[in-house]
């Protein structure tokens, strides 16, 4: 694994019109890139993820995992406006030259641009993939619209356009955020990533596990209100108010268009999770049918888990088995096109198809 911080120093103008006058991003890369540097993977991290993707996908990308580092050459970039290196929301407050303190409107296809923005210093022409969970994968879907030349896979994970319910959710926790409570907003967070089974079956109906009997006081409490209670307070430290409303924000408006799938021209790879219920299978499957109606060619695979949304960062033996799946249909094409290639090619010599030279 190596990193490096980049500092661009020229103006970036976002999609809503507002013009930063610079803008820092920091990369992180496992595995080692080939001399032409055509087996880069680019993954998207979720909203509070970093780029070093082996912080949070530990189980997933490794040797001979469904990200194979023996391989491919894995390649991150913290978000603009997330807090991990890059120029966080914090930052942005000081960088508009239009505005002067307020926070300014960040969209996913702004966040892709940053990406592309670095190909050129990496050296990297196209990816063999783009790959991302929740926001990361609205990340890849959004990257293979605009960028369909960069990219030959798209892969996303648990995510479509958000629900009533998904806008709804984001909105509690912005509000929270507004109020000066982080925590309260990870705790709403919390709820939407499991499945209602794995609460059952972790927490039940258990005091909490400090000895707080919530039957004696008002303020004792159940086994899942001190799960939740530490994620909040864990979490408190570690995350900028301010990079929480921009990516919030970012994902509120991700929606393509009809014309904007049209555009994707890579083999593209869309993963429900059975027990998601911020983004539900269903919906990842009626994504799927939409893009083939426009034209891209899509598969749809279940992730089968009782962990709900999370269980693309927690299920790892599952979600690494969907990947290795996906990456292993590479060598399948490879071997029908060059088949393809020898059967477009034979010359018929004295009664006997000969390949030609």
């Amino acid at each position: 694994m190596f990193e490096i911080d980049f500092k661009f120093v020229e103006p970036f103008e976002l999609e809503s019109g507002e013009i930063l006058s610079s803008i820092e991003l920091r990369v992180t890369i496992y595995g080692k890139l080939n001399a032409d540097k055509s087996n880069a993977v680019l993954v998207f991290h979720a909203l509070t993820g970093s780029s070093r993707i082996g912080d949070w996908w530990e189980g997933v990308m490794g040797d001979g995992l469904g990200l194979d580092t023996s391989k491919y050459a894995f390649v991150c970039v913290n978000y603009l406006g997330s807090c991990y290196g890059s120029t966080s929301g914090k930052l942005l407050k000081k960088k508009g030259l239009n505005y002067k303190n307020q926070l300014p409107l960040v969209t996913v296809r702004d966040i892709i641009r940053t990406n592309v923005h670095l190909l050129e210093f990496l050296g990297i022409k196209k990816f063999k993939a783009v790959v991302g969970g929740s926001v990361g994968g609205m990340l890849a879907m959004q990257f293979g619209a605009d960028f369909p030349e960069l990219t030959e896979k798209v892969v996303a994970i648990g995510a479509t356009p958000l629900s009533p319910m998904g806008l709804a959710l984001n909105h509690l926790q912005r509000q929270a955020v507004e109020n000066n409570d982080i925590e309260m907003a990870r705790k709403i967070a919390m709820l939407s990533y499991k499945s209602p089974t794995q609460f059952n079956q972790r927490f039940g109906r258990k005091p909490n596990r400090n000895g707080e009997n919530p039957k004696k006081h008002h303020k004792n409490r159940f086994d899942i209100a001190g799960y939740l209670d530490y994620q909040g307070e864990i979490f408190r430290n570690r995350f900028e108010l301010e990079s929480y409303r921009i990516i919030t924000k970012a994902m509120d408006l991700f929606d393509l268009t009809d014309e904007q799938i049209q555009q994707i021209s890579a083999k593209t790879h869309l993963v429900g999770i059975s027990s998601d219920w911020l983004f539900p299978s269903k919906d990842v499957l009626d994504l799927a049918k939409r893009f083939r109606r426009n034209g891209v060619d899509t598969t749809f695979t279940e992730l089968i888990s009782e962990d709900g949304h999370d269980a693309f960062l927690s299920d790892t033996g599952k979600m690494s088995n969907v990947l290795r799946e996906i990456f292993a249909t590479e060598d399948t094409e490879k071997t029908e096109r060059k088949k393809h290639f020898q059967i477009n090619n034979l010359k018929v010599v004295s009664g006997r198809n000969c390949v030609a030279a």
